[in-house]
């Protein structure tokens, strides 16, 4: 089968941190599978350590003199001929002209866009604006990361779009591999943007505040990542008002070795994801379900599809219910036997449905389908 030469453009410059999420790790994949070659090609920011882990891909720095889009429009218009399969990352109007240069110049070549989208969002998309409605129809694959927003999309687009979930490269994760229930420890862990609006980081906060009394035995609470002041002084005042609790609750603030994070994944047996909403399924949870974390979660689009229907997680639908995702939390901590159970479930689970190797062969399935409609029209 041919091999692909593919481009990635974020709408937006990368930031190091992006390089290992979904809308980077999931274009190396593929290049690992059924590409010739990858290139990155954005603004460079900052530097991009993290691109040692992406052995093989090239980061193609774009010029400083031009903004962001206008440099990437130029690049494309000067290189579509080396582009074969050109993958794009959110229903931005920003790719409006971008994706009209590449179809023009490359109308044999494939683009894909992937969505990142949650209900929300998609509701707000300017569907009857002519030039971004042309954006979507020159996309030859589309695919969003939770089935509630396929089926929603199917209904309002009508047409084909694909379920490609956010999953895991099991060669970033190699230690994953000889992970045992028995070494992890009563840790509910949270990683994400703590105060960030969307995150929803209090929720979690009080939440296991209320749990706390319920427990047969001392779990702690670890909220790894980047800290607003506003949430610090929220935390503060949290452990002034909960003398008791303080020191059950650690902010480790931003961690970016990666074997750090991954051994709090090692030790957690729980993951709570309180967010009030995500761009389809969020990384953090596969990084979790590797490690057989379960998955404590609000009702997000991707829930479903997180939880397995709730068969290896547990979902409180209402983001503003503490009560509902405690009461969640305390059931799960009190009950050792699904823990332990669930250990061997979700990793079942994740490696079988959210393996990007395979997701990468189902894209290669979609690309070589719409290669083949080309040809013969």
């Amino acid at each position: 089968m041919k091999k692909y030469n593919m481009c990635m453009i974020p709408a937006r410059p990368l930031e190091n941190v992006q390089l290992l999420k979904d809308r980077v790790i999931f274009p190396y994949v593929c290049y690992r599978t059924f590409g010739e070659s990858l290139r990155l090609v954005t603004k460079c920011t900052e530097d991009y350590p993290y691109l040692s882990y992406l052995e093989g891909a090239q980061l193609i720095s774009l010029p400083e003199e031009q903004s962001h889009m206008e440099a990437a429009v130029r690049y494309v218009s000067e290189h579509a001929g080396t582009i074969d399969l050109l993958f794009l990352f959110g229903a931005r109007g920003e790719y409006m002209e971008l994706a009209r240069t590449y179809r023009t110049l490359r109308p044999d070549g494939i683009i894909y866009l992937k969505l990142d989208a949650n209900i929300d969002w998609i509701n707000a998309l300017p569907l009857s604006h002519k030039p971004f409605s042309d954006f979507l129809q020159n996309c030859d694959i589309i695919s969003c990361e939770a089935r509630q927003i396929q089926s929603l999309l199917y209904k309002k687009w009508r047409r084909p779009i694909e379920y490609i979930p956010n999953g895991v490269y099991y060669p970033l994760y190699p230690e994953a591999a000889d992970v045992c229930y028995e070494e992890k420890e009563n840790i509910i862990l949270t990683v994400g943007r703590l105060g960030d609006i969307q995150k929803n980081s209090l929720l979690l906060l009080y939440a296991y505040a209320l749990a706390f009394p319920q427990l047969k035995e001392p779990w702690d609470l670890v909220m790894v990542g980047s800290v607003t002041p506003e949430f610090q002084a929220d935390y503060e005042d949290f452990c002034k008002r909960f003398p008791p609790l303080a020191p059950h609750v650690r902010l480790t603030g931003n961690i970016t070795d990666k074997y750090t994070l991954r051994q709090y994944y090692r030790k957690a047996k729980i993951f709570a994801l309180p967010s009030r909403g995500e761009g389809g399924s969020p990384n953090v949870f596969s990084e979790a379900a590797v490690y057989g974390c379960t998955v404590i979660t609000t009702g997000v689009d991707a829930a479903p599809d997180m939880t397995d229907n709730g068969r290896v997680g547990r979902i409180s639908p209402d983001i503003e219910d503490f009560d509902g995702f405690a009461k969640e939390l305390a059931a799960v901590c009190c009950d050792p036997d699904y823990l332990s159970r669930n250990f061997y479930e979700m990793r079942t689970y994740i490696k079988e449905y959210f393996d990007y190797e395979q997701l990468a062969f189902r894209l290669r399935m979609l690309v070589e389908l719409q290669s083949l409609k080309r040809r013969q029209s």
